[in-house]
């Protein structure tokens, strides 16, 4: 009896974990596709290649999956989430768009990059992509951190391995075609600026465009006429700002100021310590000649005869003599010190405002030092600053630079003015019928 209750109960399990091993061996992942634009998303396929879930690996991906995914073959994924990101606002047309590719599994990064660039080729959205071919267990730690695929982790890690200014944290938020950007010019934005050559832009407002002349495509408007534009192009030469000398591929400006010197005894003064002993004050003098004879008020004056016995005028009689006292008569009297040096200027001010007289003498100070940013050598302070270099932006020939030398015209070939929508202002830009105001700074270097 227990051999025939026993048979029958190894065949159900038997027959169980057959149908749980052919479920489990249809349904598991064979190949894990990631792709980064900046909506980051991880596509699992099965063993048929039909999408066995998809997951947002950001916030913005939110807005472009849905659950209509699932079981559907890579192409109709793909097309699906392509006119999602157009539909959203992730894609434009007139975008050079990249993307990150990473593939693990039954497929490769070449197989799945053509079938990419050919569903975005239908959407006419000319797509670069970016393809990297192995991830890291440190990898995929930051990618949860920070909400992205580990791809795109390994990408921003060959961006940032060489300079300790820039992290990982500063570029997490950016899309590809940004990060794209900074690894070929070396620059990068604060988060919420787009990087667009050698300047950052943030939107701020958006205002209803208008009617007007403008420029065609190609053409900027230059003192009123349209001529032809390109952007200037890198040399191989670094050049430096005005001041600024090329030193070991770095621009060096430095100065030299006089050190100040330290006195145990006076004040320092034209390199010298001044030291003052007291002897005496000073008066007033007069430099009495035939026609200065009296000291009054301040000021030295002459005498006039009297007639009878009086003066004319408002003049006073002062010891027989006849003096006009007014406030600019005579001249202003000099101070004098006991040993007859005088202590007045040649333009009537004082040389030592207390009227105190002082021998002087002089002696060398103690040490020296450097006021603000100087670093003492010797007698001298010198102060030296360093700036990263600039390469030189040139222009083709037939072409002038203008705008700080990053864009180029060319003189000879120009065109009308098209009426349309237009934006007034430098830092808007034309997109449909709105025009976008941004705020624009330098993009920094790392």
């Amino acid at each position: 009896m227990k051999k025939r209750i026993i048979i029958p109960i190894i065949c159900c399990l038997v027959l169980v974990i057959g149908i749980m091993g052919f479920y489990f061996f249809n349904n598991r992942t064979l190949t894990t596709i990631t792709l980064d634009i900046n909506p980051s998303i991880e596509i699992n396929l099965d063993r048929n290649e039909k999408v066995k879930n998809i997951i947002a690996l950001n916030d913005d991906a939110k807005d472009i999956i849905s659950n209509e995914l699932k079981g559907k073959s890579l192409d109709i994924v793909f097309e699906m989430i392509i006119t999602s990101l157009v539909e959203k606002g992730y894609v434009d047309k007139e975008d050079n768009l990249y993307v990150i590719l990473h593939v693990e599994g039954n497929t490769t990064n070449e197989i799945v990059s053509k079938q990419l660039e050919f569903e975005f080729g239908k959407k006419e959205i000319h797509t670069e992509i970016v393809t990297v071919e192995k991830i890291t267990k440190e990898d995929k730690k930051l990618a949860k951190k920070y909400n992205v695929s580990p791809a795109k982790i390994s990408y921003i890690e060959s961006i940032v391995q060489d300079n300790n200014s820039i992290n990982i944290e500063n570029l997490v938020n950016d899309s590809v075609s940004e990060l794209e950007k900074i690894k070929k010019t070396g620059k990068y934005c604060d988060e919420g600026y787009v990087l667009e050559g050698d300047w950052c832009f943030k939107e701020k407002e958006r205002i209803t465009a208008t009617y007007g002349e403008f420029c065609p495509s190609g053409y900027k408007d230059y003192k009123g006429k349209c001529y032809e534009v390109i952007d200037a192009t890198e040399s191989d030469n670094y050049i430096c700002n005005k001041g600024f000398k090329l030193v070991d591929d770095k621009c060096i400006s430095e100065r030299t100021y006089d050190a100040i010197g330290i006195c145990e005894n006076g004040d320092y003064k034209d390199g010298y310590c001044i030291i003052k002993e007291y002897y005496g004050d000073a008066k007033e003098y007069c430099r009495i000649t035939p026609s200065t004879d009296l000291l009054y008020n301040g000021r030295c004056l002459g005498r006039k005869p009297t007639i009878n016995g009086k003066c004319l005028g408002n003049d006073k009689l002062i010891n027989g003599y006849c003096y006009d006292t007014s406030a600019s008569s005579g001249y202003k009297a000099d101070w004098v010190c006991p040993d007859g040096k005088f202590i007045t200027n040649p333009d009537g001010s004082l040389m030592n405002k207390d009227k105190k007289c002082y021998h002087e003498s002089k002696a060398k100070p103690t040490s020296y030092y450097c006021d603000g940013d100087g670093v003492l050598e010797g007698k001298k302070c010198k102060v030296r600053i360093e700036e990263n270099v600039v390469k030189e932006r040139v222009c083709p020939k037939g072409y002038t630079p203008i705008e700080d030398n990053n864009r180029c015209l060319n003189l000879n070939k120009t065109k009308n003015k098209e009426s349309g929508l237009v934006c007034n202002q430098e830092n808007e830009r034309l997109k449909k019928d709105v025009c976008i105001i941004y705020d624009i700074v330098s993009a920094k270097d790392y």
